[in-house]
């Protein structure tokens, strides 16, 4: 990796402050900092699924937030990703509460009664009609399996954590034009 120091000319910027380069210093990832965020730019390569290597453009926002903004991110971000209901979201809200509150577990046991009692105190109204079906769509969608115990849940790890960071990562590809003309859309 080249430090951007090593490109800057010894010419000087009509503008105050500023650098000027000999080479273009963006061919090495950047990082910005805005507010409370590292914004992260970069470019990459992956292999298509025609087995052919492409360079794609990558920008990661890395934003410090407190525990119930990370809870609220975190959930609002699933629910983007797995097109889950707004009462799955508020389910799967004291689910992520219950997880945090038992590291290194791998089960939990999730009786109506605690969803509840979470969602009393945090101002969501969950039926228990609404809790039954929350759990039926995370458990198709694979959040949860049911174990053999009454209440007891199996949770997928790499959905759940108790870590203290999150990446959700969504690619966009540009349609070719031989998708373009087969799916006129």
């Amino acid at each position: 990796m080249v430090d951007k120091k090593d490109l800057i000319s010894d010419v000087r910027s009509r503008k105050k402050g500023i650098a000027v380069y000999r080479e273009n210093p963006f061919w090495e990832p950047t990082e910005i900092k805005v507010g409370t965020k590292t914004i992260r730019v970069a470019r990459g390569r992956h292999t298509s699924d025609e087995g052919e290597s492409v360079q794609h453009s990558g920008i990661h926002i890395i934003e410090q937030v407190d525990r119930d903004e990370f809870v609220k991110l975190y959930t609002k971000n699933i629910k983007t990703f797995f097109d889950l209901k707004p009462s799955t979201q508020k389910v799967l809200q004291a689910i992520l509460h219950i997880v945090q509150k038992n590291p290194g577990s791998d089960a939990i046991y999730l009786p109506f009664f605690e969803v509840q009692d979470y969602s009393k105190k945090n101002d969501l109204e969950v039926s228990k009609a609404s809790f039954h079906n929350a759990m039926r769509e995370m458990l198709n969608k694979g959040f949860l399996a049911e174990a053999e115990a009454p209440n007891k849940y199996w949770i997928n790890p790499h959905l759940f954590f108790n870590g203290d960071r999150m990446t959700f990562i969504r690619e966009y590809r540009l349609k070719n034009k031989k998708t373009l003309t087969n799916n006129p859309k």
